[in-house]
């Protein structure tokens, strides 16, 4: 990508403007026209590069109980395994990782823990196979974005809010959320939630960062594939020390989850996620900011496989927003 699209993605993932206008508005801070912007930002559609400029629904917020799911899996059927477990539209992550046992590890979600220790199970069973389950007891951290210049995941440091409003508290109807998740690619991208709601862009607008500062929404900016960014390595690095709070500081993580440990198969209780063009990129910047923090003892499990691929855990996640 040349100089002037990168600086076109930065921006659109790192300060999308909330204004009636906002493709007008990043023109205007990179010295560009808001045709080209547009046109811009299709190509990097056409290209695989952007997923989509939107919001993303706090799954909280919709009554969902989240897990990540560790199972050990033969290498001889961890593609039919692989295969079975994307059956279910609630996954949004499945990934094999270079570690063991547990070497397939994929992120599901249910109404109920009863639901989703049963979906896991049977597939388990089904193959005969060990597992984990571990549960997302505080969400401290989730927001992906890549730096293209420094060719590492890098964020804000924030904490997430604990507990936000449901959507029905929000009084706000899931088609609202519908057209904010993907905004479209036009001069006023923004006017159909407007419509949805009854209300002026600018009312509509402010309603948006209202749910977000509630934590409903997590921020709405561009959301890039990573891989076809350049940034085709990811490792979920995991500790015995609960430093969640501080890790959700690193501009590095992405995902920083507080998890419940499994005696004797899993003592790890906090883990984030880091992405970057190559493997030494990301131990460089994952030692420097973990020896700060007085962390010496963590693993890196480097994603080997992505057997959901960044298009079609999209749709999903989009899918199940809409539910």
């Amino acid at each position: 990508m040349d100089t002037k699209t990168v600086d076109l993605l930065m921006e659109v993932q790192y300060n999308f403007p909330l204004v009636e206008r906002p493709f007008l508005a990043v023109a205007e801070r990179i010295g560009a026209s808001e045709e080209w912007v547009i046109s811009k930002l299709r190509e990097a559609v056409t290209w695989g590069v952007l997923k989509r400029i939107g919001a993303i629904l706090n799954y909280r917020s919709r009554g969902l109980t989240a897990a990540l799911v560790g199972m050990a899996v033969p290498e001889d059927v961890i593609e039919e395994v692989a295969a079975e477990v994307n059956r279910d539209p609630y996954v949004s992550h499945n990934f094999q990782r270079d570690y063991k046992p547990y070497n397939l590890w994929f992120v599901t979600k249910a109404q109920t823990k009863e639901e989703l220790e049963a979906k896991i199970a049977a597939v388990a069973k089904k193959y005969g196979l060990d597992y984990i389950i571990l549960y997302s007891l505080r969400s401290y951290k989730v927001d992906v974005r890549f730096d293209l210049r420094k060719g590492i995941s890098w964020t804000k440091g924030y904490i997430m809010p604990e507990n936000p409003p449901s959507v029905s508290e929000a009084g706000v109807p899931m088609a609202f959320f519908g057209k904010i998740k993907s905004l479209p690619l036009t001069p006023e991208p923004f006017k159909e939630a407007a419509q949805v709601l009854g209300v002026s862009v600018q009312e509509a607008l402010q309603k948006i960062r209202q749910l977000i500062e509630l934590g409903i929404l997590r921020d709405l900016h561009a959301t890039l594939d990573g891989e076809k960014a350049g940034f085709r390595e990811n490792a979920m690095v995991v500790m015995r020390d609960a430093k969640c709070e501080e890790i959700a500081g690193l501009p590095i993580s992405t995902h920083v989850v507080l998890r419940n440990t499994v005696p004797g198969k899993w003592e790890y209780p906090c883990y984030f996620m880091v992405h970057g063009v190559s493997r030494q990129v990301i131990e460089d910047y994952v030692g420097e900011a973990l020896r700060k923090l007085g962390v010496r003892e963590y693993k890196l499990l480097y994603s080997v496989r992505d057997f959901l691929g960044g298009r079609e855990m999209a749709r999903r996640v989009e899918k199940v927003a809409e539910d």
